[in-house]
């Protein structure tokens, strides 16, 4: 049986979509968790004209809005700095936040943002990367082994800065690592991509980007404390879901490029946690985990995503699930006969970082 938000928590995720009427402290609760889970701009967005609440919470509301208002106003003016990069020779598809903002999505509003991510086709990943170093752009030093980790393993450059700017960058040529389970060639997500008027930037299609964000929760982190994701998925499925065909095109997509795991997964919490109007028949049609492997996997989840007590510092079961997420999130990101030599040399160089011939040891070891 799936493990279900505490009431503290439940209160956040409800008070995305709507104005809570709870007292003072509850609402003080509430507001920790949100900052604990990047949240807290949203919940503002919701609540900014709730009458009930109290001045004192209405003050910290009215933070989390001129914090996420930054955010946003950092974001538009990255993006419009980029922009002229796009010569229209090859398509540059705006993911996640950016892609969010462009399409003027209503969960955008109060949604905080650490990055751009922009996606073009392999063979244009260069020529952008070019333009981008050209246009003042940079990336960190790496060692031999870090750049090849980002040339061949991974599915994106290293991270771009522009110094002084607010956000990182990073540059896409697929939506999966190139070694693991779940890669597939993104050419299909070019095809379906759509422009956004006024843009130079394309986004995903609507059914592609319930696809990316549940591929991004479940397949492409550790899991820790990402209801934010979940957030994500529940806004995008609200946003998309009266489109005609939505429905079972989702699930059709999702099966021809082998995305059927993780879209279940998202699915199924969103409706869980957020009652999201997702129809049983949709699950029904996706590829779950066994049933022997259910329970486990959604308690394992659940104490992962879900912000624990903030009163002190999280479980045993807490930290053992996010071991056991942070496991999971590396085999399937690489084959067992790649991640164990990259493991052992992460641990070697945290080794030598803890020496002191060794304190300036770059790191290394890709994300």
């Amino acid at each position: 049986m799936i493990t279900h938000p505490a009431a503290d928590c439940a209160l956040l995720l409800r008070g995305l979509h709507e104005a809570l009427e709870i007292p003072e402290a509850r609402w003080d609760r509430v507001l920790r968790l949100a900052r604990m889970t990047g949240l807290h701009g949203r919940l503002a967005a919701a609540n900014a004209d709730n009458p009930t609440v109290s001045e004192r919470v209405r003050r910290h509301l009215l933070s989390a809005t001129r914090m996420a208002d930054f955010s946003a106003r950092m974001l538009d003016a990255e993006l419009r700095d980029v922009a002229p990069l796009c010569g229209g020779d090859f398509p540059v598809i705006a993911l996640k936040g950016g892609a969010y903002a462009l399409q003027a999505l209503g969960f955008a509003r109060g949604r905080f943002v650490s990055d751009i991510d922009l996606l073009v086709p392999a063979r244009a990943l260069r020529t952008m990367e070019a333009r981008l170093h050209a246009a003042g752009w940079e990336s960190a030093a790496l060692d031999p082994y870090d750049e090849r980790y980002y040339r061949d393993w991974s599915h994106e450059t290293p991270p771009l800065r522009f110094p002084g700017h607010f956000l990182e960058l990073d540059l896409h040529h697929a939506i999966t690592p190139v070694t693991g389970r779940r890669h597939f060639d993104p050419a299909p997500l070019f095809d379906e991509s759509l422009p956004i008027a006024g843009s130079r930037f394309r986004v995903l299609s609507a059914r592609d980007q319930v696809l990316h964000a549940c591929l991004h929760c479940f397949q492409d982190g550790d899991l820790a404390l990402r209801v934010r994701e979940i957030a994500d998925i529940d806004g995008l499925l609200r946003s998309f879901a009266g489109t005609t065909g939505f429905w079972p095109g989702l699930v059709e997509r999702a099966n021809a490029l082998g995305l059927g795991r993780p879209l279940w997964y998202g699915l199924h919490f969103a409706r869980s946690w957020m009652q999201t109007p997702v129809p049983e028949a949709v699950l029904s049609a996706l590829p779950g985990p066994a049933a022997v492997l259910r329970r486990p996997m959604e308690a394992c989840i659940s104490l992962a995503l879900l912000p624990p007590e903030p009163d002190r510092p999280p479980g045993l079961s807490v930290r053992f699930a996010r071991r056991l997420a942070l496991a999971r999130y590396h085999l399937l990101r690489m084959p067992l006969h790649m991640l164990l030599p990259h493991l052992a040399r992460k641990a070697w160089l945290r080794t030598r970082r803890r020496t002191p011939d060794g304190a300036n040891e770059n790191a290394g070891g890709g994300p």
